[in-house]
């Protein structure tokens, strides 16, 4: 391996690489997972013709009108993150046994105020609610860890079949951070811009490289953050049995995601690695090497949105509600960092990358809730909701250009239009009052994936990660024929109970639990390579897959006061 002998480095500046602006991404942070109250939470946010709530503002803004009196809640509770990552070392569908991992975190879903103006008598609306009101519509708290065994490939050999071809003074943020760090270097005549990997060796032409023994290999994949949608919201009360609500809707979204990946030698005897030193050569075991990227986002948006609730007979409530598509302003900002270890600590070497940033907008979809529901005050309630929610207006532009302009963003938007579709959510809740003051409650909502699915002529499933190039969308399916998938379904289940005071105070506790759908991630940045064995013979493997397998619970408790 070639070192570089410098005191100072200084990374190359390159146009933004932070790999996350795809649809997948724009699909994450446009998704809601609604909290709100622990009212409305136990009910499973079937709370479109419901109303009456703080925590229902956010579903239909009509909500607050149904209440004729002012309200203030505040909403403490846990999350809890609960995941099983197994790995697989050539990207089979044979995985290893499970590693189970569980992070808390306090947060606070709800906090709102709610006001009451009464009318003119001879006024057809009773009274106008005004209020702001503050519900989590989504949280991302997600801790993974994958371990296995690896005698094919190694993360390091596959940055250097990425950095093949580019002289080393032009490698991306993440490329250079592993050269400086003395994880890849060059070989062969100088200019041939060929590079190998510190846990490779090569043979004895040098004319390939192969992982000579037994690697341990850790991937942890680590995200946190929340969407917070805060409601500037006006309800109006008409005859007391039609209630129309507005909201002006101001989400505030952080997310932070963590990707390590780590590797040791087993035998480090068995990697050797050769390093060019003034005046001749000098070589070392490889030990271990560890690699991060990490991605921190900021956004701010706004919609409105604009509901009703209407009572057709005294105990029959409908509802339904329409939100525009938020217009988000993301920044991001992001970092390679990049280690390795050696027998001979005089060639260990780390290197952190500059920041990288970028600011861009994202125009997420636009929701469409319905729903029913039937009352019989002091006995209990059952409540049906149906959202709707398309993500193929989903739309990336650059800051200063307009959505409807040719942008760079053209085949990512055009991605978007194809693979995604509508999302469509089930939710229902029940209750029950065996004393005046205490209510019994039961909730469960279902959730689909966005994602279209397309096959091939050859049946061959075709996904948006295996587009490598898209003219338009009609000649996308002209060859591929639309298939069904039916296991992307989020469900949760949800109980709770409530006391009313005779008086102004109120509380209410709810537990859920929400259960993901399974999903695949593939920790090595640049993908499966050309792997060789010792003889030179391809190994005809894949790069490693993680399986994550995810569960949150939460636990809320709301106080809440009349007035």
């Amino acid at each position: 391996m070639k070192r570089i002998l410098v005191t100072i480095i200084a990374f190359a500046a390159i146009s933004f690489a932070a790999g996350a602006q795809d649809m997948y991404y724009a699909e994450m942070l446009s998704r809601n997972n609604y909290y709100g109250t622990a009212r409305s939470v136990a009910l499973g946010n079937a709370m479109t013709a419901l109303g009456g709530d703080l925590g229902s503002i956010g579903i239909n803004p009509a909500g607050s009108a149904v209440a004729p009196y002012g309200q203030l809640t505040i909403t403490p509770g846990v999350l809890i993150s609960s995941s099983g990552a197994s790995y697989s070392p050539d990207g089979s569908e044979v995985f290893g046994k499970a590693f189970r991992t569980s992070h808390p975190k306090f947060n606070l879903p709800n906090l709102g105020l709610t006001m009451v103006m009464y009318s003119d008598s001879r006024s057809a609306v009773d009274y106008v609610t005004m209020g702001v009101v503050a519900n989590t519509s989504n949280t991302f708290l997600n801790y993974t860890t994958a371990h296995g065994e690896n005698s094919a490939t190694s993360f390091l050999g596959s940055l250097a079949a990425g950095a093949r071809g580019t002289d080393y003074s032009n490698l991306p943020r993440d490329l250079y951070s592993a050269y400086a760090a003395n994880q890849i270097g060059e070989f062969g005549p100088v200019g041939s811009n060929r590079y190998v990997g510190a846990n490779q060796r090569l043979n004895s032409g040098e004319t390939y490289a192969y992982v000579p023994g037994t690697l341990d290999q850790t991937a942890m994949y680590n995200t946190y953050g929340s969407k917070t949608d805060l409601a500037f919201n006006m309800g109006f009360s008409i005859q007391n049995s039609f209630y129309l609500g507005f909201n002006l809707g101001i989400p505030f979204l952080t997310y932070q995601r963590e990707e390590v990946f780590a590797e040791a030698a087993q035998n480090p005897g068995a990697f050797p690695t050769i390093f060019e030193v003034p005046g001749g050569k000098d070589m070392t075991n490889y030990l271990s090497s560890d690699n991060t990227y990490k991605l921190n986002t900021k956004a701010t948006g706004v919609y409105a949105k604009v509901g009703f609730i209407a009572l057709p007979t005294e105990h029959l409530r409908i509802g339904a509600a329409i939100q525009t598509p938020t217009l988000y302003q993301i920044s991001e900002s992001w970092r390679y960092f990049a280690s390795a270890c050696y027998e001979n600590p005089t060639y260990d070497g780390e290197a952190m990358s500059t920041l990288g940033e970028y600011n861009y907008n994202l125009r997420s979809p636009y929701v469409f809730n319905a729903g029913i529901a039937y009352t019989l005050p002091g006995v209990g309630l059952f409540s049906l909701d149906y959202e709707l929610t398309d993500y193929s207006v989903m739309k990336y532009k650059d800051v200063d250009q307009f959505y409807s302009e040719s942008t760079s963003w053209d085949r990512t938007n055009l991605i978007n239009r194809t693979f995604c579709g509508s999302s469509h959510a089930v939710r229902t809740g029940i209750e029950v009052k065996p004393l005046p003051v205490l209510a019994i409650r039961a909730g469960y909502s279902i959730l689909t994936d966005p994602e279209k699915y397309w096959d091939d002529e050859k049946g061959n499933r075709v996904t948006a990660e295996t587009v490598q190039f898209i003219g338009n969308s009609s000649a996308i399916r002209q060859n591929l024929v639309k298939s069904h998938h039916f296991d992307s379904i989020t469900h949760a289940v949800s109980l709770g109970a409530g006391y009313s005071s005779p008086g102004s105070f109120y509380a209410d506790l709810a537990v859920r639990l929400t259960s993901y759908p399974t999903a695949y991630y593939s920790p090595y940045y640049y993908g499966a390579y050309d792997a060789m064995d010792s003889a030179g013979r391809s190994i005809n493997v894949g790069a490693p897959l993680e399986k994550l397998e995810r569960s949150v619970y939460d636990v809320m408790m709301t106080l809440g006061w009349r007035f």
